[in-house]
């Protein structure tokens, strides 16, 4: 049982039998000084509790302000990027084909496209690989009677019932016959076309390019006498093991292994090695992942594999070679034929023109052909993105990109920021400078009772003012971001004031006023060097692990957006330095939503303040406990002492007579 619940137990008492004395009463007095001292605490637990909420509410604030204007994730608000203060707008006539951006300090010219091919990849699209679906040794005799089979072409299923008996002695052709009837039935003349292996004393389902499934029925007993895998299909399985491709013959081309059971190749100089007990699947997420530069990929529309270079461009070529380079055996490569099994056909490697090479981007501008790797690219601060192939020949027009200065937008930027900074700036220092009403401590639970809901909201409206007034974290904050708006930034020659953002008085606390002329006219005159001023980014990164010196680095050669970014991260954010610690407000009083919310500084001096709480019931509990005693006992004496009176009285009466 807790302190608290133990103070609030009713507990029946009853004095004044031999006193008159209005005993509860009394010790009710005489415990409002012990409760005054619990009120007490209670009241400096509130102020505490009420703190916290003050600098959560802060940290929410700079949250907001971070997020909207300092995240990668919103482009158009985020003024860390040049792009925001790009007063460049390139216009494309037919942005199907082409479409530009302009850097600030791109050469202006109107350009004319008549030609546009696009860079491509090495690739390698292999033939098809899976072979058709064969069955497994069929028995001399065949009793079908009753039995099925569940067989799907191209997302269609039929069940498919047999009702006789088949045998050996004429080449199984009457089973031969029969299926595929019933399949002509089932799917339409010929869609599947039945065959006999009589040297193996298979069936065979060649489907052409359509996609066959064979299910397993709930009685099992057709697949089974007919030699049918569950969900066997003329489409290989990525999950099957390249032993179960290889005994299950799922491959056009043999699968065979070297004789340690591995397969191996090269992919662009890149050597692989695969077990037989590795998935089809695995293989291709490994290829895909290494350092061959390469993706690999299967349709089962196509039943085949394509290999795919990852780098566009004439320079990158495509090479691959079943077996480890330069192991061979009689002249051929050792480690077995997985690529060839999945349809590729050997490259000859001292052929040159054999060799898959990618293609390089081909650009006609101005009548000047230009050559990249890649379809995106810049030139003279313009960046191109190439999307389609064009040509201006038969009476097509040129695509023309037009150039034009337009400031309206980067200055909407900027000016959405300072309005954005100056709430933030206003709010803390409002909550600095707020008064302090000392006169208005947190209410008690007598007090409230005696208020009116009213009284009680502008009584508490005060108790809570200038709880962080001359707070030193939120003086430090507003201190660290004025001064990173006035130091200069390293090679850059213009501030705040010269493109027309200047602070007022020293009594507004660092607000920011804008000359609107001024700044569009530096951004029209000097875009450049307003985007540099901003959105300089320093070659050191931002860490809370940086030493004092590679503080001192980034600091100098940040933009102004980049060193309030710094500020604002190095207060509110959630990921700990080295020694484990968050950002200075979260430490102090943690975030919801984070690990923060229960385990910071403020949450620990709630901690202790409840122990000091409980300390003072338990000693109040101890006092009223210890009043009760001593009147207990005047009354016992009381009651003794009456007692003894009546039995003198008893008898100095009696002698009397």
């Amino acid at each position: 049982m807790s302190i608290n619940s133990m103070y609030s137990l009713n507990r029946m008492r009853f004095g004044g039998l031999a006193s008159g004395l209005d005993t509860d009463t009394i010790v009710k007095d005489l415990m409002k000084i012990e409760q005054m001292k619990v009120d007490k605490l209670k009241q400096e637990k509130q102020i505490i509790e009420w703190r916290k909420e003050d600098y959560r509410s802060t940290t929410n604030l700079l949250r907001g302000f971070y997020d909207e204007y300092f995240d990668i994730l919103y482009s158009k608000t985020n003024m860390t990027s040049q792009s925001t203060y790009n007063t460049l707008k390139v216009q494309s006539s037919d942005d199907k084909y082409i479409t530009a951006t302009a850097s600030p300090n791109a050469y202006v010219s109107d350009r004319v496209i008549t030609r546009i091919e696009l860079a491509k990849a090495a690739q390698v699209k292999g033939a098809s690989v899976s072979a058709p679906l064969r069955s497994g040794e069929l028995n001399e005799t065949l009793n079908l009677t009753g039995h099925t089979i569940t067989v799907t072409v191209d997302g269609t299923t039929k069940l498919i019932e047999f009702n006789g008996e088949y045998g050996s002695e004429n080449g199984y052709q009457a089973l031969i016959d029969d299926l595929q009837s019933k399949l002509n039935e089932a799917f339409g003349h010929n869609r599947i076309e039945v065959s006999f292996d009589s040297l193996d004393n298979r069936i065979i389902l060649d489907a052409g390019s359509s996609i066959v499934t064979v299910w397993e029925h709930p009685t099992g007993e057709g697949m089974d006498n007919l030699g049918f895998r569950p969900n066997q299909s003329n489409r290989i399985n990525l999950d099957s093991t390249l032993l179960g491709l290889s005994e299950f013959g799922m491959t056009g081309t043999p699968l065979v292994f070297d004789s340690e059971g591995m397969v191996n190749f090269t992919i662009n100089g890149v050597d692989f090695s695969f077990s037989e007990n590795d998935t089809l699947r695995t293989v291709i997420n490994r290829i895909n992942s290494s350092k061959a530069g390469v993706t690999i990929a299967y349709s089962s529309l196509t039943d085949s594999f394509q290999l795919t270079n990852k780098n566009t461009g004439a320079a990158h070529t495509l090479t691959y070679m079943d077996g480890l380079e330069g192991s061979y055996e009689s002249g051929e490569p050792k480690g077995g034929n997985l690529l060839e099994a999945l349809g590729f056909a050997p490259l000859d490697l001292d052929d040159p023109n054999s060799i898959p090479k990618g293609q390089d981007a081909v650009m006609v501008m101005d009548g000047i052909t230009i050559y990249r790797s890649t379809n995106n690219f810049t030139i003279d601060g313009v960046t191109y993105n190439l999307t389609h192939e064009f040509e201006a020949v038969g009476g097509q027009e040129p695509i023309t990109l037009t150039m034009s200065t337009d400031v309206d937008q980067a200055f909407e930027n900027i000016k959405s920021f300072i309005d954005a900074y100056n709430k933030v700036i206003d709010t803390l220092n409002k909550s600095l400078s707020a008064e302090r009403f000392r006169d208005y401590p947190p209410l008690t639970d007598d007090q409230r009772e005696a208020m009116s809901e009213k009284e009680i909201e502008l009584w508490e409206e005060k108790a809570r003012s200038g709880l962080l007034q001359r707070d030193p974290i939120l003086q430090r904050i507003v201190y660290d971001m004025r001064r990173a708006l006035v130091d200069s930034v390293e090679g850059v020659d213009i501030n705040l004031s010269s493109i027309g953002i200047t602070t007022g008085s020293y009594t507004e606390g660092g607000r920011l006023h804008l000359d609107e002329g001024k700044l569009k006219e530096a951004l029209r005159e000097k875009g450049d060097e307003v985007m540099r001023l901003f959105s300089n980014k320093s070659d050191i990164a931002y860490s809370p692990d940086n030493d004092s010196d590679q503080r001192q680095i980034r600091y100098r050669e940040s933009g102004l957006v980049h060193r309030l970014s710094d500020i604002l991260q190095d207060n509110i954010r959630t990921r700990r330095d080295k020694n484990g610690r968050k950002g200075t407000l979260i430490e102090k009083a943690g975030i919801v939503g984070d690990a923060s919310e229960r385990v910071n500084l403020v949450d620990d001096q709630l901690k202790d303040m409840n122990k000091r709480i409980d300390a003072a019931l338990e000693r109040m509990y101890r006092v009223e406990n210890r009043y009760w005693e001593q009147f207990t006992a005047l009354e016992t004496a009381l009651q003794r002492m009456s007692s003894q009176s009546m039995w003198l009285m008893q008898q100095f009466g009696g002698g009397m007579y």
